[in-house]
């Protein structure tokens, strides 16, 4: 690949700037509001021009300036259905569950946890705590398993709302 001369890359880039900077400078051809363009009607934003007369718009009358804009296919709302009649169930208070089974989430879950914590900052941990820790876990998971259902309903494909 040649090199270029530093010369010709600053006068290219000189006239990059001047470019962009003009471009600023020049009204937008889009603006709505430049003098000499008439706004767009929403009356004839439907109808497109005649295509046997260039310019020609056989539109109905157009509505005034000040008058409120006709309601297009986006302004469509879906009625959202009323569900007034289905009210949820008071849900259970929290110590109301059976008591095992909450001590045993509270093994299954907060056993690693503590493993964890103790693995980072409490390295001289006794080898008890942590094969404690460790039974714990599996025997909470034990009792877990042990709580699922052994067998399914014959008509109950397991879905439920």
């Amino acid at each position: 690949m040649s090199e270029r001369e530093p010369s010709q890359d600053d006068a290219v880039w000189q006239d990059l700037v001047a470019r962009l900077e003009s471009a600023e400078a020049a009204p937008d051809p889009q603006d709505k509001d430049t003098p000499g363009q008439d706004k767009p009607r929403p009356a004839d934003a439907g109808n497109p021009p005649s295509r046997g007369l260039p310019g020609a718009n056989f539109a109905a009358e157009s509505p005034p300036e000040d008058a409120l804009p006709v309601a297009g296919p986006r302004d469509y709302y879906a009625a959202e259905p009323e569900d007034d009649e289905f009210v949820p169930p008071e849900p259970a208070p929290l110590g109301t569950g059976e008591p095992l089974l909450v001590l045993a989430w509270c093994g299954a879950v907060g056993g690693p946890i503590a493993l964890l914590l103790m693995a980072m900052f409490w390295r001289s941990a006794p080898f008890a705590a942590v094969v404690g820790l460790i039974v714990m876990i599996i025997a909470a998971g034990a009792y877990l398993v042990s709580r699922l259902p052994g067998e399914r309903d014959s008509g109950d494909d397991g879905a439920q709302v």
